[in-house]
């Protein structure tokens, strides 16, 4: 048996786990990055429908996509 057939069979599993966690991660982290942007247009919005106030009549700034 070769030296890299051992090292690969060994890793394998352990590889196989930490791939499955960092593509885990990277879900949770899309996901986050989301819910935060749907957050901020919900609150757009929001403010956007306020505008009637007096203290809301000045310009208002807005993230341009």
């Amino acid at each position: 048996m070769s030296m890299s057939n051992k090292h690969q069979n060994s890793e394998s599993p352990i590889d196989s786990l930490k791939n499955e966690s960092a593509r885990q991660r990277w879900e949770l982290f899309h996901r986050a990055i989301a819910h935060a942007k749907e957050s901020n247009n919900a609150a757009l919005h929001e403010a956007d429908t306020e505008t009637g106030d007096a203290e809301c009549a000045g310009p208002l700034l807005s993230i341009v996509r």
